[in-house]
């Protein structure tokens, strides 16, 4: 029961997700973000004609997951294609300086890990490779954003 309930909300997630419009303007290493409850979502163009959508949010409660989890879902695309068949890695410095790095899963057009980005306050760099015919291709996003602990001060 509780593997069906997780598998059912990575679905809808998953769902949610594949509704964003890919964006054939998309410059070498600019971003659009889009900030919702609980996470964001950015797109970045990369060199030789990549884009990298990144959408962090929160995990869903219950289902073994707690409020502290975000997943880090990624989506490459090229010539308006998502690609599936790639190597995904990505790795999480903290503010702290710690960092944690994971392969990226498969799910469905998106590549997923979960990453503790609660535990702190402050900015979480988070970034994403993968390598096509021998070239290593690699972006970055700050999360969140804005560092709102910054702007208090």
């Amino acid at each position: 029961m509780q593997k069906s309930l997780a598998i059912m909300a990575i679905t809808i997630l998953l769902g949610a997700c594949s509704t964003l419009a890919y964006n054939d303007k998309v410059a070498v290493e600019t971003s659009r973000v889009t900030e919702h409850e609980g996470g964001f979502i950015a797109r970045k163009g990369i060199e030789d004609g990549y884009v990298i959508t990144f959408h962090v949010m929160r995990a869903p409660e219950g289902m073994g997951y707690s409020r502290v989890y975000y997943h880090l879902m990624v989506n490459i695309v090229k010539d308006k294609k998502p690609l599936t068949n790639l190597q995904v890695s990505s790795k999480v410095k903290h503010p702290n300086g710690t960092a944690e790095k994971m392969d990226m899963m498969l799910m469905g057009k998106w590549y997923m890990a979960r990453y503790n980005l609660n535990h702190e306050q402050g900015r979480h760099w988070i970034t994403v490779w993968f390598e096509v015919a021998g070239k290593q291709y690699s972006s970055g996003i700050y999360y969140p954003e804005i560092d709102f602990s910054e702007q208090s001060r």
